[in-house]
Formats: C-alpha cells, structure tokens, sequence
C-alpha cells in the first residue's frame, strides 16, 4: 500500500525532469510552491545532458563554458539548485520513478509514485569509482548511445544529478556483490526494493520530452549493418569532451578521422508515416558540419537536404556562415538509399544533382539526422491522466492555448506538445509555471522562496544567533576531507593537516573522514564552538558543488556564511595528478596555505531583504503585452500596462484568420475584454515611456500621456512586448508602383472583406523572402511561408481553377505545419524555388505585371502574368524599437529586434535584471509561440 503525503495548496507536480522540466521546476520553488519533479531515468538533464555544444557560439549547453574548456560538461546550470548539497528547499527530485496511478481533478490530484531503488545511497555515494572498476560486469552504455560499454554499476553521465551511482540490475547485475565489498561508505545496498507513496498535488505540468526516429528501422540507410552509418546523436557523442573519443570525430570501422562526411537529412520526417517537420534536425546538422571543419583539417563536409529550415533566431546568419566561412556544401536531394563498399567499408551514395544529372560519390562516413518521436510511455499516461494526443502521438493543444491540454489542471511544455528547440522549450516551461502560479496565487509565497536565508541580516527561526567575531583577531579552523580514496588515496593527509596547523592564524587543524557526511559536518560544529574559531577553511572538494553545505554548516554553528574558504584539492589535486601522489600533496597544501590566508582577512558580509514594487510594467499591448499582463495580473500584482496607439491588440487587427482554422478576431476580443476588465491592470493608450531609471524591484518609468502630461510610476520589472511589423516603404517589385502588387497582409484583408474579386482572378503569384531596402541582414520571418500557403488555400478554396505559384528560396512549414505544404500542392498549388543568383525579375507590360524566374528542375526560364503578384515582405521590429532600447539600456540583435542574455538558455531575460521580452518584439513569432 502506497504512503500518502499531505501537501500544501499549489503543489505542483513536474513530470520530466529535462531542460523544460527543470525550468519550470525552479520556476515554481522560487515563487514559493512546493514542487516535485519526477524523472523516471537515474539521473536529470534529458536528451540535452548529451549535447556538448551548440551554435552560434559552440558554448556547452549545461554549464555555459567555451568549446576549448574541455571537459564536456553536462552538469544542468539552468541553475544551482538542483546540486545534492543546494537543493532548494521547495522542491523535491525524484529521480528513477514513474507515475503508476493518477486521480483527482484541478486543484486536487491524487498521483501514485513508484520509486525504483538505484541500490546507492544518494547521501552515502562519494563518486570514488572503486564500485565500478570492482564490477566483472559491462552493458552498452545509453548515454554514450552504445558507442561503448560501461559497468553494471556506473553514472548515467560524467556529472549526474544526483551527483552518485547506481546499479543497473535487471538482466545484467549478477549480484556477485563485489561492489558492496569494496565501496569505503557502505553506500550499496543490492537488496533495496521498490516502494510506493500518493503525493496530492494542485497541478501538473507535463515536461516529457521526445525520444529519436529509430534509424535501424528505416534498412535503405544501412543503420546498424554498415559500421560507419551513425545517427546524430551519436556525432554529438564523438564531438563531444566528454564522448568515447574525448571529442575527436573518427571513423567507427577503423578509427581513422574521416575525410569525407554526409548528412542526410529528413530521416524519419517529412515522409509518408511521419509527415510532419521535426523543426531541430536541418540546424544541429549545420552544427555538427562546422564542428567536423573545425576539428578535421580538409573535410569535405556535404548536407543533402530538402529545405533548409534555419527559421530561428541567427540561425539563417549561420547557416550562411557555415557555406561561406567553413566550406560546408549543401545539395538539395533526398537520398533514398546508400550501399557500402565491403573492402573499404566506404559508403556509396546515388543521387541526382541540381540539374537532375544522376552520379555517385563516396564518403567515409554518412550520420543520419534522425527526426523527432513522441516520447516512450505518452499513450499509457495520457490514458491515466485523461487529457487528448494528436494524431501524431504528441500531446494534443489548441492554438491560442498552446501551454494547456484538454484535462484542466494539467500543462505540457516543450517536445511533447510539438517539435521545438532548447530556447522554446524553456519560453514553454516558464509560460507552464506561470499558468499554475495564476491558478492558486493565493499560495505563492508561503514557503521559503530563497536558499539564501543564511545570508540575512535578520536571520532565521532555525539557526543560532551570529557571533560577532569583528573586533576578534582571527582564529581560524582547518579541516581537512580524507574522502577515502578520492583525496587520502593519493594525497598524504596528516602532512597537509601537520603543514597547516602551522601557520600563524590556525588554531584548530583537524582531519574529518568524510566531510559531507552528518558526522563531518557536525565534527565542524563542535570544533567552532570548543576553540572559538572565527574563520573556517575547508580542503575537500569543489566549491561548486559543496560551498552551500558548509556556508549553511557554520551558520548553523554561530558563525557568518562568508567566513568560510574553501580549498579545492580532490579535483584539482588528487583527480588530476592520480600518479604523482608527492605533488599532489605539495600542492595540496599549498593550496591550504593560500586559504588560510585568504580566511584570515574574510569579513562578515549580509543581504538585506529589500520590499520591491509590487507593480510590472509591460509595454506593449499586443497579443504578448496582454498575454503577459493577465498572466502577472491573475497572479496577485498590479500591472501599468503602455500601448502607444489608440487601440489594444497590435497585429492582431492584421490577422483575419489562420491556417488551422481559429478565429484571431476572436482571440482578440476575449484578450482585449479580459485585460479591460481586469481591477489589477491599467490601460494607457496613446501612451510612450519617456524616461526609465532604476533596478530590479525599484524601477521608475515617466508615461507620457496623449495630451503631453507625465506620470510616474514605480514598478519592480519590466516587460518588452512591442512586437514586429510587416516591412514597408519599399519599391521591391513594383510594390506601391502598380495596383496588381501587393503584401501578404493587404491579400488576407481582402480575402476576409472583399472575396468576390479574389474568387475572380484567374492566375496568382507569390513571392517569398523579399527583403526590403537597406535590410540590416538576411534573416528568416518565420512566419511567411504558412501565411502564403493559408492565404493561397482560401484562394484555391474559393476559385480552384485559379493558378497559384510560390516563389520561394526554402519552405518554412516546422513541426506540424508541414500538412499544410502538403495539402497546399495536392490542390494544385505550384512551388517554384530561386536562388540568390537567379531572383525573379517583375516589370509592367501594358499594364500588366510580367514575373520571369527560372525553373531550377528544368533550367529553362519561365515568364508569368498574373492577375496579381503577392509579396511576403520581412517582418522588422516596429518602429521606435531603437529608441526604446536606448532608453531601458539593453542591446540589440543583428536583425534589430531586442537581444536576449543567452540564446539558448535565457532567451527570454535581458543582461540587465528585472526586465523581459516577448513575442516579436524578441523575433518573429506566430500567436501561440506569442
């Protein structure tokens, strides 16, 4: 029978624990809710924990170092909290667990958990390893993508959260018990059962993630029968420091570096049983391309790909730059099949070239860019919870309520709702936690909202008053972590323990066992109070990972956080020099030397609780001003919410109707009603931000209003939602020079009012990707390519006799918009590309417009005469944007919209604390990405 744990009101339940996950988790426990975050894997991180890099700047994508840091780091740096030592205090992770039983509705879920026992003790596992090499038993190695093997007992990656190991017993542990022998802390326990506990939660979110096409289901490609056939999760593997050759890219059947690499692109997308786009596979087989140029000196690096869908924000500025600076080559040809050659172990491809020429070339390696699956378990635990799937198998959304499924009280972001990238999945989780702290507002708060409670100057309930040790000389304790055998195996303990007892300022140096451990860290406690110490110096492990614990250790003994210094010398000294024990020693108490010291001139310091304004201000009144501004309102605080023109709504009033089917008026109108009626906001229209001045919490904006005069007001973040807008003021095509050329927004007006003359014209032409004059760079609108194809099926809807012809460079139809590409050409819409080279050419004849292209399949030019000519001009950032950021302080991105602190993990925030985009106003966006 399960335990059952009451909870309080507006626990939430995160299931998943990947970068979505994670971030809607510490969303939540920051706002003061309780939160459990259950991952049925042993360790966090997801499907990202086995990236190793990422585009533009090849930073690693958990700990945000350099490429050249070397390491590989995937330890999940979203943020701190999730380390064994800094867990926060709202939150709980329950990782190798599953959901066997759910019940409840919104506001009161009844959810049975089952935990599967990992065999270690979480609490008692140092890391040493010596359960590992002690195990006779090897098994594929997940996360290494069964590249290599590894023991029965291991680490599900370099840096696991839980930072220990586990046994994987099943049908591979023997239960020999080696490991229990020789573990020094007696942390295995191979008789660990299973168990069961109910927790009552308020809501769920829904973070489950995706899982990878199976490629060795798809034979033509040779996956799993020809040695140098690889995914692409397994290059990220080679490319990565922490992959089974340190980051070298070699070829699997001898090991050599490869001089000639393909991708294939669209494997297990885009096809007859899975015919949606999986939206990340064109960009990270860009970046994989530029990696293998960078790290192999001549490779001839070849993508074959459809369309290349570099849709996202600096995605097109480095698809360009991975052409024009790395030398990857890009041919537009879906490969059907490859064969090897048996002596060489050479691939050999067969394909037509542009001009429809067939060849074959050989390459020494081929990586499949493998398309997104929904992820393992989504059918039985949609069946449990209630809520809808897509005909796909993801989790079924409505368009204008992408972050909500069909069972109230339960949210869903990131893949699991649609193929998406690491930045829209963290926007998603964010969005997700906030519709739950909108949902019981009357609970946040009510927790601990800060680990920092340490470091208060009124202190807290459950520690001891703070010794005022200012007007004392110091007295600094020593201690010394053995940590058998990660640090006393190599290092000589009791020498660096006699070294340090010997500097002046030491009054106390003393040994500790293990000093994470209870009975370490309360050996500390009786040591400060027995001698009186004033200042702490602690030689263990890294500061990153054990610094809170005994920060929160002397404070519990009567002593400030900050009189604590830390010595790093198991990785920095017995990690790195495992053979040189007489140096590792030398430095080891060198470093102990340098601690002291710096312990001996350490004062207290402390952080003021300071009340912020309980007021946001959000500027911009479109779909993501009001968006933001109900979210923030339903959540208990004030919101000054700043549109300059007359009315709410911004492009909204554009927007007649969408490809799937919704109503934007409507949407409009709900939102605009919603937001007026709302006691927490007010409305200013015809309304600008004069001046704006402050910090997080204490900001001051100066309103001017419509008749000139000025209002102040205080309020503690700021949110930018100024949006985008359909570039204009060019003469590209005879735009604005003849009344048959229009843009893609003055057709949707004329559809919605005026159909009887658009169900009159008898030919229509439509050119993507026209740039206006003086365009700051070449990037991808995003949104231009399914407005076309809607617009155009209204067309063929009212007249399908009517010929409708695409000009494009690449079609844009991500994730599930790609049914309606397809349905676009079965109602006999033509696609006809260009390229750079060979762009449409437009002039008047007689009146009438004349469009000359050349067809690429034939190479024969082509001359049409349409009736009308339709442009899908770029959407720019509205105009003042650069005023409005000079006046906030904050930059710009190369396209001119507003940049983000990081690309991919705060896409979202500014560099400057407390103030926030969204919506076009960050880069072009449809509604519900709004």
């Amino acid at each position: 029978m399960a335990i059952e744990r009451s909870n309080p009101a507006g626990a939430a339940l995160v299931v998943g624990g990947g970068v979505g996950g994670m971030r809607a988790a510490i969303d939540l426990a920051e706002a003061g809710l309780q939160v459990y975050l259950v991952e049925s894997e042993a360790t966090l991180g997801g499907r990202v924990a086995q990236l190793g890099y990422m585009f533009p700047t090849h930073d690693c994508v958990l700990c945000r170092g350099t490429s050249d840091h070397g390491f590989g780091c995937t330890r999940p740096a979203i943020s701190p909290v999730f380390m064994d030592h800094n867990l926060h205090p709202n939150m709980e992770i329950m990782t190798r667990t599953e959901i066997v039983e759910t019940g409840g509705s919104a506001g009161d879920f009844r959810v049975t958990l089952r935990h599967n026992p990992r065999y270690v003790k979480v609490d008692r596992c140092t890391n040493c390893g010596l359960c590992a090499v002690a195990c006779p038993v090897r098994l594929p190695s997940e996360f290494q993508e069964s590249l290599v093997t590894q023991k029965a007992v291991h680490k599900s990656s370099p840096r696991a959260l839980p930072n220990a190991y586990y046994v994987e017993k099943g049908d591979y542990c023997e239960d020999c018990g080696r490991c229990v022998e020789v573990c020094p802390t007696e942390a295995i326990d191979l008789g660990e059962e299973p168990w069961e506990e109910t927790v009552r939660v308020s809501a769920i979110i829904l973070a489950l993630g995706y899982t990878l096409s199976d490629a060795a289901a798809m034979e033509e490609y040779g996956y799993g029968r020809y040695p140098n056939v690889i995914h692409s999760m397994q290059y990220e593997r080679y490319v990565s420091r922490s992959g089974p050759t340190e980051g070298l890219v070699l070829r699997p059947s001898d090991n050599e570096p490869p001089r000639r690499i393909a991708w294939l692109q669209c494997v297990g997308s885009r096809d007859q049983k899975h015919p949606y786009c999986s939206s990340i596979c064109c960009m990270y087989a860009t970046k994989e391309a530029v990696l293998a140029k960078q790290r192999l000196e001549g490779v001839d690096c070849r993508v074959f790909m459809m369309d290349e869908r570099a849709f996202n924000k600096e995605f097109n500025a480095y698809f360009h730059r991975s052409k024009k600076e790395f030398g990857v080559d890009y041919v537009r040809c879906r490969i059907s099949a490859l064969r090897e050659d048996p002596l060489t172990h050479d691939l050999i491809l067969h394909y037509p070239d542009e001009d429809g020429r067939p060849g074959e070339e050989r390459f020494d390696m081929v990586v499949l860019s493998v398309g997104v699956r929904p992820p393992k378990g989504a059918e039985r635990l949609a069946r449990m919870m209630e809520f809808d799937l897509n005909g796909y198998g993801f989790c079924a959304t409505d368009k204008f309520s992408p972050l909500e499924t069909s069972q109230a009280g339960i949210y869903v972001c990131g893949a699991f709702a649609t193929p998406k990238e690491i930045a829209e999945t963290i926007i998603d989780a964010a969005g997700a936690a906030g519709d739950v702290m909108r949902l019981f507002h009357d609970e946040l708060g009510k927790l601990p909202s800060s680990r920092e409670f340490p470091f208060l100057s009124t202190g807290a309930s459950d520690f001891p008053p703070e010794r005022d040790v200012s007007g004392e000389p110091p007295r600094v304790g020593v201690f010394v972590c053995e940590c058998y055998p990660s640090i006393s195996g190599t290092i000589d303990v009791d020498r660096v323990v006699g070294e340090a007892g010997a500097h002046p300022s030491v009054t106390h140096a003393a040994k500790i066992g293990y000093g994470c451990f209870p009975e370490g860290l309360t050996a500390i406690k009786d040591a400060i109070e027995e001698h009186g110490l004033s200042r702490v110096a602690v030689a263990a492990c890294s500061h990153r990972t054990h610094e809170p614990l005994f920060q929160r250790t002397i404070r519990e003994a009567g002593l400030n956080a900050c009189l604590l210094e830390m010595a790093n010398i198991r990785e920095q000294c017995a990690w790195v020099h495992p053979h040189e024990p007489e140096q590792a020693t030398r430095k080891a108490m060198e470093q102990v030397r340098i601690a002291v010291a710096r312990a001996s001139a350490l004062q207290p310091a402390y952080k003021v609780p300071v009340e912020p304004a309980r007021r946001a201000l959000v500027i911009g009144g479109g779909v993501a001003g009001m968006t933001a501004a109900l979210a923030i309102a339903d959540a208990g605080y004030e919101v000054a919410l700043v549109e300059r023109s007359e009315s709410l709504g911004g492009n909204l009033h554009n927007i007649h109707y969408v490809v799937e089917g919704h109503s934007p008026p409507r949407l409009r109108r709900d939102l605009v009603n919603r937001v007026w009626a709302h006691d927490r906001i007010t409305i200013y229209v015809n309304t600008e931000v004069a001046r704006h001045s402050g910090h997080v919490g204490d900001y001051r904006a100066a309103l001017r209003l419509r008749d000139g005069s000025e209002e102040i007001i205080a309020h503690g973040v700021t949110v930018v939602a100024t949006g985008g807008q359909e570039a204009r003021g060019s003469d590209r095509y005879l735009l604005g020079h003849h009344p048959s050329v229009v843009t893609q927004i003055e057709l949707e007006e004329a559809i919605a009012h005026r159909l009887d003359e658009i169900a009159g014209l008898e030919e229509v032409v439509m050119i993507q990707c026209v740039q206006p004059d003086g365009a700051r760079c070449d990037y991808c609108s995003r949104v231009c390519c399914t407005s076309t194809i809607k617009n155009a099926l209204r067309i063929k809807l009212a007249n399908p006799d009517c010929g409708v012809t695409v000009l494009y460079k690449d079609i844009i139809t991500y994730g599930f918009r790609e049914r309606y590409y397809t349905e676009a050409r079965s109602r006999g819409v033509i696609f006809v590309r260009y390229n750079e080279d060979h762009e449409p050419v437009v002039e008047s004849l007689n009146g009438r417009v004349r469009v000359k292209v050349r067809e690429p399949s034939l190479d024969l030019p082509m001359t049409l005469e349409p009736d009308l000519l339709v442009l899908s001009m770029a959407i720019q950032p509205t105009h003042g944007t650069d005023a409005l950021a000079k006046l906030l302080g904050v930059p710009l991105s190369p396209e001119g919209f507003f940049q983000e602190a990081h690309i991919k993990m705060r896409p979202m925030d500014f560099m400057d604390e407390g103030i926030f985009v969204c919506g076009m106003a960050h880069y072009p966006k449809f509604i519900e990405e709004s």
